[in-house]
C-alpha cells in the first residue's frame, strides 16, 4: 500500500493545520523535522518498508504519548502495509476521535474499510475526508476505488478525473484512472494512462500489474508476462500478481514457471479455488493428471465453500474431464 500514501502521508498532516482548531494543531500539524526523533524514525522505516519495525517504534511512543494523532496514523499506515486492516481502522478510527478535523485520517480510513468489503462506511470517510480537505488527492483516488468495488466505474472515473486535475503527474492518480477504464472496457485509454504513470515512476509496480492485466485481455502473452514480472521485481508482496503472472505465462506456454509462480500463490492464497484451478490447468499442459485432478479436486471445493457455484459447476467439469469425479462436499 505504500505507493498509494507516499506523497500524501506527509503533506497532508501539513496542509490540514489550516483547518484545524488551535487545540488539536499541535497533534496533527508538525512538518517532519518537527515530528519527535522517534516518529521520525519510525517514518523512515516505513520508507524502507520495514513495517513490523517501524510499528515498535511506535507502540513505545504512543504509549507516552496517546494523544498524537499524527503517529497514531502513522501507526495504520504500517498495519494498513501489513494488510492489516483492522489494526488500521482502529489507529484511524483513535486518531479522528483525538482530531475529528484530520482529513488524512478519513482518507485512509476510506482505503482500509474498502480493503474490507465496508464499501458504505468507505464512502462516507472519503465523502468526509474530501469534504475537510478538497484538495485531498488521496481521497480522490480512494474513493474511485471503492467505487470500483462497488461497481460505479463511471463515478470512479469522475473521481479518477478529478484527481488528475489536482495531481497532473501523479502515477498514483494515472493508475486509478486505468483501473476505471478497464472496468468500462476503454483498453487503449487505460493502456495511456498505465504507460504514462511507468515513465513518470518506473517504480510503480501497479503501472505494470494492470497493463499487464490490459495485456491478458488483448491476448497478448509475453507483454503481460514481461509486466507482470517486473510487478513482482518492484513488490514482491504482492501476491495476486503472482497469480496473473502464472496466468500469461500458462497463455503463453511456459507452464515450468507458471506451475512455479501459481504455487507461490497459493501458499499465500490457500482457500481461493481461481488458483487451485489455475493450477489444474497448468498440470494438464504439462501432462500431469494426477496432479490436475487433485488441483481441480481442490478447487471444486474451496468454490463450494464461498458459495460460488458457477465457478465450482466449471471447476467440476473440468475434474470430470480427466476421468475422475470429485468426492462429495
Amino acid at each position: 500500500m505504500m505507493q498509494w500514501r507516499a506523497v500524501s502521508r506527509f503533506l497532508a498532516i501539513v496542509i490540514a493545520a489550516t483547518l484545524l482548531p488551535a487545540p488539536v494543531l499541535v497533534a496533527a500539524a508538525r512538518a517532519d523535522t518537527t515530528a519527535a526523533p522517534e516518529v521520525l524514525q519510525a517514518e523512515q522505516l516505513y520508507k524502507d518498508g520495514k513495517y513490523r519495525e517501524a510499528i515498535a517504534v511506535l507502540d513505545k511512543y504512543l504509549s507516552a504519548h496517546p494523544q498524537d494523532a499524527a503517529a497514531l496514523v502513522d501507526r495504520g499506515d504500517d498495519f494498513e502495509a501489513l494488510d492489516d486492516e483492522k489494526s488500521a481502522v482502529a489507529d484511524y478510527s483513535a486518531a479522528i476521535q483525538i482530531n475529528p478535523l484530520y482529513a488524512y485520517a478519513y482518507a485512509s480510513r476510506c482505503e482500509a474499510r474498502m480493503e474490507l468489503g465496508e464499501n458504505r462506511a468507505a464512502l462516507e470517510d472519503c465523502n468526509k475526508a474530501i469534504e475537510l480537505q478538497p484538495t485531498l488527492t488521496y481521497a480522490y483516488r480512494m474513493r474511485a476505488l471503492t467505487e470500483l468495488r462497488g461497481g460505479d466505474s463511471q463515478a470512479a472515473l469522475a473521481d479518477a478525473n478529478h484527481a488528475l486535475q489536482l495531481s497532473p503527474n501523479s502515477a498514483n492518480a494515472l493508475v486509478t484512472r486505468c483501473r476505471a477504464y478497464i472496468a468500462l472496457e476503454r483498453y487503449k485509454d487505460a493502456l495511456a494512462d498505465c504507460n504514462s504513470a511507468a515513465t513518470i515512476d518506473p517504480t510503480n509496480d501497479f503501472a505494470y500489474f494492470y497493463r499487464g492485466r490490459v495485456e491478458l485481455i488483448q491476448e497478448r502473452w509475453n507483454a503481460a508476462v514481461a509486466d507482470f514480472t517486473e510487478a513482482v521485481r518492484l513488490n514482491p508482496t504482492d501476491t495476486n500478481a503472482y497469480y496473473w503472472l502464472a496466468a500469461g505465462q500458462r497463455e503463453a506456454g511456459q507452464y515450468a514457471e507458471a506451475l512455479k509462480n501459481v504455487d507461490l500463490y497459493i501458499s499465500q492464497a490457500a482457500d481461493d479455488g481461481d488458483g487451485y484451478y489455475l493450477r489444474a490447468q497448468i498440470e494438464m499442459k504439462l501432462g500431469n493428471a494426477a496432479e490436475a485432478r487433485s488441483s481441480a479436486t481442490n478447487a471444486v471445493r474451496h468454490y463450494q465453500i464461498d458459495n460460488d457455484n458457477a465457478d465450482a459447476a466449471k471447476a467440476q467439469e473440468l475434474l470430470d474431464s480427466l476421468g475422475k469425479a470429485s468426492p462429495p462436499p
